[in-house]
């Protein structure tokens, strides 16, 4: 009950985001007056008239993706890193999400393009290219011509949806088909729709909801995308959308995805067609423990339905702060029931990272990069604030990326309380908290080189002792500054842990849902098969 508790005023916080159509009957955003960027124009689509007239895609002022430049770690990202160049580029994430919404690509009906490689800037989508980026992009929003629903046409189930995918009269179809020929080769990651599992009645609907059709009707809808795209590029990863796991699990429902896999599983096309999906996208917000958690429930769930091997990407990842008197309307996220601290948001990214990466995540991506108007959010968002400034999360994201991009491997040996204190998982399947004191984190880099992440899980400083695998060793903080330690302790290194702080009210006594500040330990010359052993004190 009371990680229930929890995750529903974690879901109200993340009553999500910029990506979200305003309430019915208001339709969904369309662009206010864009203004094309002043460079060459993408040559017009032609309409086809039948399932074999389409032609090649259209020549486009984007450059093709190439062999990464800036040597970036796509397995990283930012979400719409492209707002902040300068500090995407000094976070050195490889990877980012961008939203192409269908009702700004096409608001005008089926026949218009115009706005296809406009809605996001082709100059700073080029330039996010040209460093390295690997781009995934997210289609969503339904537009008012093409909806059944006209009370609220953004959520709607599209006309046509049940025509064949190759029919120009199935306007998904052909929106996805168009854009995804578009990009290829420039974004080659799609993402369909983003948390259609919210339903308008759930605790944590209140306005987040993105799907109005049923779970079938979505089924439809992301088999006519995935052949859609995989036709017009045969190369694409096609992803199913990202979902909280909260709204679904405090609702008494079934996850949306065991949903999908139940209902395709009854489908005679679906295991020839990857049930038409290649990753699975979790938004997880912020209790670093519920990565390693859910990742494992979600292995569990793809093996019963014999889809295993498919990835499980990270979209969505943050510790909103409430503790910002410098921003707009800074007493609106002051009340939230779950505080959180700018430092706790700090430590918890470095802290999500490295669990994300030894649990197995593909991708691992922190929303988002700016808070994009606090007065209309219902949590504040950004790495960075809307007048330019950053949050110390900059800093801890900059040294969590450097340090650990280009891993070989990473694996978690976390050391557990003794006695426990309350019932924890995995002992009991049914908890929804781990009883962890002492996080480690092994990364194996190339050229023997280790990176062991550190933190503490009790409210007081600890000390904590790994075995020492190198005479020398170098010790950071969570901003990639050198700090005293480690102090060699025989066989051992030595190293002191601050307390964990960010603890919740109906949490147990003892149980902090972010650790206290990590600390980064470097080690050269360690071969990648040594074990890895969990601390002591």
């Amino acid at each position: 009950m009371r990680r229930l508790i929890l995750a529903a005023l974690l879901l109200i916080a993340t009553a999500c985001q910029t990506t979200t159509p305003p309430p019915a009957p208001t339709p969904a955003p369309q662009p206010a007056t864009p203004t094309p960027e002043a460079t060459a124009q993408p040559t017009p689509l032609a309409v086809p008239t039948a399932a074999s007239s389409f032609g090649k895609p259209p020549i486009t002022p984007l450059p093709l993706q190439t062999p990464n430049p800036g040597n970036l770690d796509p397995r990283f990202g930012i979400s719409e890193g492209f707002r902040d160049p300068q500090v995407m580029a000094e976070i050195g994430a490889g990877w980012e999400r961008i939203v192409l919404s269908w009702d700004d690509i096409q608001p005008d009906g089926p026949d218009d393009f115009s706005w296809l490689g406009r809605t996001v800037p082709p100059r700073s989508l080029a330039d996010e290219l040209n460093r390295g980026v690997k781009m995934a992009g997210l289609l969503q929003f339904t537009p008012t011509w093409a909806a059944t629903n006209l009370d609220d046409p953004g959520r709607s189930v599209p006309q046509n949806l049940d025509l064949p995918d190759d029919d120009p009269r199935n306007y998904w179809a052909r929106f996805v088909y168009e854009t995804v020929r578009y990009y290829a080769g420039r974004i080659d990651e799609w993402i369909v729709w983003n948390e259609p599992e919210f339903h308008p009645s759930d605790a944590a609907g209140q306005g987040s909801y993105t799907w109005l059709g049923t779970d079938e009707q979505f089924a439809r809808l992301m088999e006519v995308a995935y052949r859609a795209a995989k036709r017009a590029n045969p190369h694409a990863t096609i992803a199913f959308p990202g979902t909280s796991y909260w709204v679904d699990q405090n609702s008494g429902r079934p996850q949306f995805y065991e949903r999908f896999l139940r209902i395709e599983s009854a489908n005679p096309q679906a295991s020839a067609n990857h049930f038409f999906h290649d990753a699975v996208p979790l938004n997880l917000y912020r209790a670093p423990d519920d990565l390693v958690r859910l990742h494992q429930e979600f292995v569990d769930l793809q093996k019963r339905y014999n889809v295993n091997d498919t990835p499980i990407w990270l979209l969505e990842l943050n510790a909103m702060p409430t503790d910002d008197t410098t921003i707009p309307c800074a007493d609106r996220h002051a009340h939230n029931p779950i505080q959180t601290t700018q430092s706790q948001q700090a430590a918890y990214a470095v802290q999500a990272f490295a669990l994300a990466a030894a649990a197995g995540y593909a991708r691992i991506s922190f929303y988002q990069m700016i808070d994009d108007n606090p007065c209309n959010q219902s949590a504040v968002w950004g790495i960075v604030r809307d007048d330019g400034t950053q949050r110390p999360v900059a800093g801890s994201l900059r040294t969590a990326v450097h340090t650990f991009s280009g891993f070989v491997q990473a694996r978690f040996a976390p050391l557990v309380r003794s006695p426990a204190t309350w019932s924890a998982w995995p002992s009991d399947p049914n908890s929804f908290t781990p009883n962890w004191q002492i996080y480690d984190v092994v990364f194996d880099m190339p050229g023997g080189r280790r990176v062991t992440a550190l933190w503490n899980g009790d409210g007081i400083s600890l000390r904590a002792r790994i075995p020492r695998h190198s005479a020398q060793a170098q010790l950071l903080d969570m901003e990639g500054n050198s700090v005293a330690g480690p102090s060699s302790d025989g066989p051992d290194w030595s190293i002191t842990l601050p307390p964990a702080t960010a603890h919740f009210a109906g949490d147990p006594a003892g149980y902090y849902f972010i650790g206290g500040e990590p600390r980064l330990l470097i080690e050269d010359g360690v071969p990648t098969d040594t074990p890895v052993e969990a601390p002591r004190l």
